[in-house]
């Protein structure tokens, strides 16, 4: 779909028994619905163990004998890293699974993966992952948390229809996404989700109602490296976002007018300004409806579904903005092949940018605003084997390396605030591509060394 200003829309086999139901062997999503509504909820969660259908963990030992093969040079590497197809063939598909992710060392969450009817082992997939509302209070998981998958969660129809794997976490407060797990949360769920099924590492999509909205709006500025699209449906932005950061990504945002929870004014003034600035944000206002999406799916959905069969990630854009006002080296450290250390302490440099944002709050109050304040600033193009940077209000420079960016065969150039501070050839560095290709499993985003930069402003 092309870039857009404000888009506003009116709205106007054999089995298996299980007591009194039966999971056909080539099950759907609607085989799930009736089994949601009539097994007990520990009955259900016999149903979705993943060795059952002979979904396990995944052997690493090929991608070690290549590390360790002086015989496989770095070129060759990520050639066979970037072909990766070593997937197993599940028992049975159109199936939920359970699965756990360690966000800490001592803290280990469960999530749920649905394998559409239709999923092919030897093709590449899309990954729908989506944030249910009503969990930001949630001290505890409820007693049905493993049928909410099913019960509420409205894209599950679509998911056959479509052929699209979908992550659904389990979810409580302290796993948001500006929490102390969320965000390793989010990325671990990717990741290993990555490394059982074949995904199509450039149509990956985030969507959340609600509370889960909230999530997909932090995650669409924050860390948007994994993700083609966004697709908050009646979310808030609960916090000044750094509006540059959504020019690497587009947005898709659904807003309703008669919202009791989020003033659609707060959404349609922060889109245009970012629209302005040269986002890609489409706003589809839906006229006189309220915040449950429920009775009106049918109309999001069936968009945001096709919407998403056409989109696709650019894994690695020549160009980058990122803006930070602050340092996490586990989680926001940057976008795609760049990253920064941020230093609010220095003076702005003559190349930093603050404007006014006129927009309102959730509740509808008028809240303008000064960006750009106290914010580390990047702006970074990579042409003709060189990168060049420029930055505010930043300490340090890191550059991931592509063979699909640059010619390494010969020397690379990186110029910061018209600067010339690195000159020179960087070879493939197999411990560390695989290192980092096993820390994401992106198999469309493999970089094969780094160059970090201290920057002087």
């Amino acid at each position: 779909m092309p870039k857009t200003l404000l888009f506003f829309l009116a709205m106007t086999g054999s089995t298996i028994a299980l007591g009194q139901s039966k999971l056909k062997k080539n099950n759907s999503v609607k085989d799930w619905v009736s089994l949601a509504s009539s097994l007990d909820s520990a009955s259900f969660e016999k149903q979705i163990n993943p060795e059952s259908y002979a979904i396990t963990a995944v052997d690493w030992t090929k991608i070690e004998k290549w590390k360790q093969d002086k015989n496989i040079q770095g070129d060759s590497l990520f050639k066979m890293l970037s072909n990766w197809n070593f997937y197993s063939t599940p028992k049975q598909t159109g199936v939920i699974c359970k699965f756990q992710t360690q966000v800490d060392t001592n803290y280990t969450v469960p999530y749920f993966v649905y394998i559409p009817k239709n999923y092919n082992p030897a093709q590449k997939t899309i990954l729908l992952v989506y944030y249910k509302g009503g969990w930001l209070s949630r001290k505890n998981f409820p007693k049905d948390y493993a049928k909410e998958i099913v019960t509420d969660n409205p894209t599950f129809s679509y998911l056959d229809d479509y052929n699209i794997i979908e992550i659904f976490p389990a979810l409580k407060n302290d796993l948001a996404i500006y929490g102390n797990y969320g965000y390793a949360h989010l990325s671990n769920m990717i990741t290993e989700t990555r490394k059982r099924f074949n995904i199509d590492d450039n149509k990956i999509f985030l969507s959340g109602f609600s509370d889960g909205g909230k999530t997909v709006y932090n995650v669409s500025y924050l860390t948007q490296t994994t993700f083609a699209c966004f697709y908050p449906i009646n979310g808030a932005i609960v916090s000044p976002p750094y509006f540059p950061n959504w020019l690497n990504r587009p947005v898709f945002s659904f807003v309703a007018t008669k919202d009791e929870l989020t003033d659609y004014k707060s959404i349609r003034t922060k889109a245009a300004y970012a629209n302005k600035i040269g986002a890609d944000w489409i706003y589809w206002e839906l006229s006189g409806k309220g915040h449950f999406y429920f009775p009106y799916a049918k109309d999001i959905l069936t968009t945001l579904f096709t919407h998403m069969n056409v989109t696709s990630r650019n894994p690695l854009s020549k160009r980058l903005v990122y803006d930070r006002g602050f340092n996490d080296e586990a989680n926001f450290k940057g976008v795609d092949w760049l990253q920064i250390k941020v230093n609010t302490k220095k003076l702005p440099s003559r190349f930093h940018t603050t404007d006014t944002i006129q927009t309102f709050s959730g509740s509808g109050e008028e809240r303008n605003y000064r960006y750009g304040e106290n914010i580390g600033q990047a702006r970074a193009e990579c042409f003709n084997n060189t990168y060049f940077i420029t930055t505010s209000q930043v300490d340090k420079v890191t550059i991931y390396i592509s063979p699909l960016m640059v010619n390494l065969d010969l020397p690379v150039r990186i110029v910061i605030n018209e600067k010339e501070v690195f000159n020179a050839r960087v070879d493939y560095e197999k411990e560390f591509m695989i290192n980092n290709f096993m820390s994401n499993f992106d198999r469309a985003q493999i970089f094969v060394n780094k160059v970090e930069i201290t920057v002087e402003e």
